[in-house]
């Protein structure tokens, strides 16, 4: 009976060793196909039984191989489910070739589902061992595709900057159709910020890769920038109609609709709107549609219908402001947090050294060790003080977020008044116009219904408070004398808007009345002794513009 029980074992055990060995195989042929030919790798996971699975190292590598053959294969995936068991095994792991893809495919994964703050965190974690690694490939395609999420969220300046990183390592490679796509988004990008000289230099640069297809895009671009400096439409609409209308996306469709508009042809212009919608892949992409689209109606005088698409598209576009300032603010304390947790790691290396050197050290030795032990400390201390030095700079650094993020609030606040004021120039010009001057009773109504709005305003010093470590309550604590509308008025002060914009808000007589406002505010937070004066006074003296 025991031997028949142990041949069983025996056999049981040899089937499943068998079984192991053989499932590394698949996914070894299916890992060397990844970059070459992803649809075969993609076939040969396909078929893979998943009880054949069944150790945590084949289920983690198989969900990697899974993820990243699905988005070689152009199959978006919107579900962290089966990219987050490969994550987790390879984050406490040694593999940092497989740890970086994980994190690398969970970034893109987060990418597809909006995700956006979440997605910039596993991608940078895939950074620093692709670094470390040295692999330009991943290096590359990390910083590509954060810079089209800082894209996607209006961030065009750190879009521009990791679409920058990119190209550098691409150019290690081969292959040189990476480094010449990137450089094509790098011209969009600085379309997109409408630095169009600096457009015009990255198009000139993508003619240099001699690739038809590019210079296909490269005459896309160039028409979207006539476009928008209003240069030689005739030109621009040669040029939109001999590019492969496979190659537009929305923001094209539109400068295309804008540019017929402009010679007349409004069937065209409804048409290419049309076909703009229809591309539409995110709220930015409808938003920036919902824009231009308004433009066009304002141009035909249709007041009210741009004024309504107007204000629709600033509400979205709040949204997206709000990501941009958690990616300012969670990339501050990140910098902040990595060089105290440093400095800390340090300390405790050196007492730990410090204890063994003690243990270990004989009165023989003690004239010897005494000079080495000065010299070892003396090279720790300044290690230690450059590790300070970086937390100041990284203090330094969520000092300055917070200004930036306080600027940000008050764009975000303005928007608004900004969009109007677009719309308005040219309601006030002809008052004779019925739809003009309906178009003109809803903007000073809504105007006014602003000014009396207490939960804008009260939603603004919520969000000074989460993002300028809780000023307004520490206002409200240490300078109780600044209160009801002054703390309104102190509130914009803070969030950094312009002088005209407050005098609209606040209904102030003259700009020299605000002025006069914010030195009183400065004498009376001298005089409370408050103990976060700092904070106040920083935020207080930030550059109002006319």
């Amino acid at each position: 009976m025991k031997r028949t029980l142990f041949i069983s074992i025996l056999l049981v055990t040899t089937v499943s060793a068998c079984c192991n060995l053989r499932t590394k195989k698949i996914m070894d042929s299916a890992e060397s196909l990844l970059q070459t030919k992803p649809d075969s790798c993609l076939t040969i996971l396909e078929a893979i039984v998943p009880n054949d699975l069944r150790t945590r190292e084949e289920k983690a590598r198989f969900a990697l191989l899974m993820s990243a053959a699905l988005d070689k294969n152009y199959i978006d995936v919107v579900s962290d489910t089966l990219i987050k068991i490969a994550a987790d095994y390879y984050s406490v792991r040694k593999d940092r070739h497989h740890r970086m893809m994980a994190y690398y495919y969970q970034g893109l994964i987060l990418d597809n589902a909006a995700d956006y703050t979440a997605a910039i965190i596993a991608l940078e974690k895939a950074e620093k061992d692709a670094l470390d690694l040295e692999d330009h490939l991943y290096a590359g395609l990390i910083h590509l595709r954060k810079g089209d999420i800082y894209t996607k969220t209006l961030n065009n300046q750190a879009a521009q900057s990791s679409l920058m990183e990119a190209i550098n390592h691409f150019k290690y490679l081969d292959n040189s159709d990476y480094a010449a796509y990137t450089e094509l988004g790098l011209a969009i990008s600085y379309i997109n910020s409408h630095n169009f000289s600096k457009a015009q230099q990255q198009l000139e640069s993508v003619l240099a890769y001699n690739n038809d297809n590019l210079n296909d895009y490269y005459s896309l671009e160039k028409a979207v920038i006539m476009i928008e400096l209003d240069e030689d439409l005739t030109e621009a609409i040669r040029l939109l109609r001999s590019a492969p209308q496979n190659l537009f996306n929305s923001q094209d469709y539109c400068f295309y609709a804008l540019a017929m508009e402009s010679i007349g042809k409004r069937d065209s212009t409804d048409k290419l709107i049309n076909n703009a919608y229809s591309l539409c892949m995110s709220q930015p992409d409808s938003v920036g549609i919902d824009f231009m689209y308004a433009d066009i109606l304002h141009r035909r005088g249709k007041y009210a219908e741009a004024y309504q698409l107007t204000r629709n598209a600033a509400f979205v576009q709040d949204s997206l402001t709000r990501v941009l300032l958690q990616q300012s603010v969670s990339n501050a304390q990140r910098d902040y947090y990595k060089a105290e947790s440093l400095f800390l790691e340090e300390r405790a290396v050196r007492l730990r050294e410090r204890n063994r050197l003690g243990t270990t050290t004989g009165l023989l030795a003690l004239a010897l060790l005494s000079g080495l032990t000065l010299s070892y400390r003396k090279r720790k201390e300044q290690e230690i003080q450059e590790q300070m030095l970086n937390l100041s700079v990284a203090q330094s650094e969520l000092h300055q977020a917070e200004q930036t993020n306080a600027s940000l609030l008050g764009s975000l606040f303005s928007e608004k008044f900004n969009h109007l004021d677009r719309l308005s120039a040219d309601y006030v010009r002809a008052d004779n116009d019925r739809e003009r001057l309906v178009a003109l009773k809803d903007f000073k109504e809504e105007i006014a219904a602003l000014r009396t709005n207490d939960d804008l305003f009260l939603s603004l010093e919520k969000d000074l408070d989460r993002y300028c470590d809780g000023v307004m309550t520490k206002l409200k604590d240490q300078v109780p004398v600044i209160k009801g509308e002054n703390r309104k008025l102190i509130s914009l002060f803070f969030a950094g808007l312009p002088y005209s914009t407050v005098q609209l808000v606040m209904n102030r007589v003259s700009i020299d009345s605000l002025k006069t406002a914010k030195s009183r505010f400065r004498k009376e937070i001298k005089a409370a002794n408050a103990p976060d004066e700092e904070l106040f006074m920083r935020l207080l003296e930030m550059k109002n513009s006319h």
